[in-house]
C-alpha cells in the first residue's frame, strides 16, 4: 500500500471499527532534561501508528471517518532553531484527507461531536492537562445527555482501542520488525568475539548500543540491561560500573528499534570462553523449553498456552538434573508479551469475554523462558538465564525474527580464548 494512503486508512480503519467512539490522541510534549534542554523527542507510537509523523505537542482527533490534526507549532518553512515540528512534504501526504486546526479549536470540535458518540478514548493519565479537558467536556456533555438518556458518555483508554489494530501487523511492519531483530543480533554476533573480563556493564551497554546506531537503529528499544554474576537474577539489572569477573555469566537484554518497530533479544553468555558446569546446566534446560515453545506457535493458540508449556519444559529439565524449586519463584514472569511499535505492545491478552486472546497470523511477540537461582543455599545460586526472541505467527506456524546464536557450542566457539 503506497505510504501516503496507509495512515488515512488506519484512521479509517479505528473509524469503522470503533464507530461510536471519538477518539483523542496526542502525540506527546518535549520534556525538558535540564535549564534549557529538551530529551530528544519520540512521538506517541499510536500517534505515530495512525500519522506516521515525529511532531511534539499535537493531537489526533478522529471522529468516525473525519480526523483533525491539531497543532500551534507546525511549519514547513525551514526552521532556525528546532526543527521537531516541521512538516516535510512526505509528511503532508501521510496527513492526506485530515483537517488541520489549532489546539484551541480542540474544546469546540469536542463539543461539536461528542453528542453523536458513547464513548470517549483517550490516553488516559499521560496528560494532566488533557486529562482535565476532556473529563470537563464529558461533565458537560453528560448534563447535556440527561434530558434524552439516562445513560451518560462513557470514558476508556484509548491505547487497548488501537492496540486492537496493532495486534496484527502487515507485511511492511513485519519487514520492519524483522530488520530490527537481524539488525540487533548482528550486534549480539560482534558482542559474543568481545573480550569481557574486567570490562563494567556500563561498558557492555555502551558497546551495544553505539553498535545499533552504527547499524542504522536511531533507539534503543527500551533501556539496555546488563546482569553480571548474581546480578544476573534481577530481571530487570540496569548497567552499573560493577567488573564482570572471570568463571561469571553475563545476562544482557538489549535491542535496537528500527524505524519505528522495536526488537526484544536476550542472551546470556560466559564472561571467558565457556560456561561452567552449572551455568551450562540451567542454560540447556532454558534452551530446551524455548525451542518446544516455538515449536507449538501456530494460528489458533495462545500466549498462555505457551506460557504453559514452557513451565512444563522447565520443569521436566530440572527434575532430571534433580533440581528442586518452584517453577513460580524460578520463573516469575511470563513466557511471551506482544512486540511492535512499543517494545510491550498495548494490545489486550483477553477477548471481551475475558478468554485468552487466540493467535492469528500477523501476530508478534517475544518468546522468553527463564530461570532465575536466587536461593543461597542452592548450588546454583547467582545463575540467571533467560533466552528470547522475537516471532510472528505465520499459515505454517512461526517466524523467528532475530538469530543471535544461542546454543553453547556456537556461543563457545566466538569467544576468545
Amino acid at each position: 500500500m503506497e505510504k501516503s494512503l496507509k495512515y488515512s486508512y488506519r484512521r479509517q480503519n479505528l473509524g469503522n471499527k470503533f464507530s461510536r467512539t471519538l477518539f483523542v490522541i496526542p502525540s506527546g510534549d518535549l520534556r525538558m532534561r535540564s535549564h534549557s534542554v529538551a530529551y530528544r523527542f519520540k512521538a506517541a507510537s499510536d500517534f505515530l501508528y495512525l500519522c506516521g509523523v515525529e511532531v511534539s505537542e499535537a493531537y489526533l482527533v478522529v471522529a468516525g471517518q473525519k480526523s483533525y490534526f491539531l497543532s500551534d507549532h507546525i511549519s514547513q518553512e525551514v526552521a532556525l532553531w528546532e526543527d521537531v515540528n516541521t512538516l516535510m512534504e512526505e509528511d503532508r501526504e501521510k496527513l492526506r484527507g485530515i483537517e488541520f486546526a489549532s489546539i484551541s479549536q480542540l474544546r469546540n470540535i469536542l463539543q461539536d461531536h461528542l453528542g453523536n458518540y458513547d464513548r470517549l478514548a483517550f490516553p488516559i493519565g499521560r496528560s494532566e492537562l488533557l486529562d482535565r479537558l476532556l473529563l470537563e467536556q464529558v461533565s458537560f456533555q453528560n448534563r447535556r445527555r440527561s434530558r434524552y438518556t439516562n445513560i451518560p458518555l462513557a470514558l476508556c483508554d484509548s491505547r487497548t482501542l488501537v492496540g486492537a489494530l496493532r495486534h496484527t501487523k502487515d507485511q511492511d511492519e513485519i519487514r520492519l520488525m524483522r530488520t530490527a531483530a537481524q539488525k540487533s543480533s548482528a550486534v549480539y554476533q560482534e558482542l559474543f568475539k568481545t573480550r569481557l573480563a574486567g570490562l563494567t556493564e556500563k561498558d557492555v551497554a555502551s558497546f551495544l548500543e553505539s553498535e545499533f546506531m552504527k547499524q542504522g537503529m536511531h533507539w534503543t528499544a527500551y533501556e539496555t540491561i546488563v546482569g553480571s554474576g548474581e546480578r544476573g537474577t534481577t530481571l530487570h539489572a540496569r548497567a552499573t560500573e560493577r567488573i564482570l569477573r572471570a568463571g561469571e555469566a553475563v545476562l544482557i537484554d538489549a535491542a535496537g528499534e528500527f524505524q519505528g518497530y522495536c526488537a526484544d533479544i536476550t542472551r546470556v553468555l560466559p564472561i571467558e570462553k565457556s560456561f561452567s558446569k552449572e551455568q551450562r546446566t540451567i542454560y540447556q534446560i532454558v534452551l530446551n523449553a524455548q525451542k518446544e515453545v516455538l515449536k507449538k506457535v501456530r494460528a489458533g493458540e495462545t500466549l498462555s498456552s505457551l506460557h504453559e508449556t514452557a513451565q512444563q519444559y522447565l520443569v521436566e529439565g530440572l527434575n532430571k538434573e534433580g533440581i528442586k524449586g518452584d517453577i513460580t519463584q524460578l520463573m516469575p514472569h511470563s513466557t511471551s508479551h506482544w512486540i511492535g511499535m512499543d517494545v510491550h505492545d498495548p494490545s489486550a491478552y483477553v477477548d471481551e469475554s475475558g478468554n485468552a486472546v487466540k493467535l492469528t497470523e500477523g501476530m508478534s511477540f517475544t518468546v522468553e523462558p527463564g530461570l532465575y537461582f536466587r536461593e543461597r543455599s542452592s548450588v546454583y545460586y547467582g545463575i540467571g538465564v533467560r533466552i528470547e526472541d522475537d516471532v510472528v505467527v505465520t499459515a505454517e506456524g512461526c517466524e523467528v525474527l532475530s538469530s543471535a546464536s544461542k546454543e553453547v557450542e556456537e556461543i563457545e566457539s566466538l569467544r576468545p580464548s
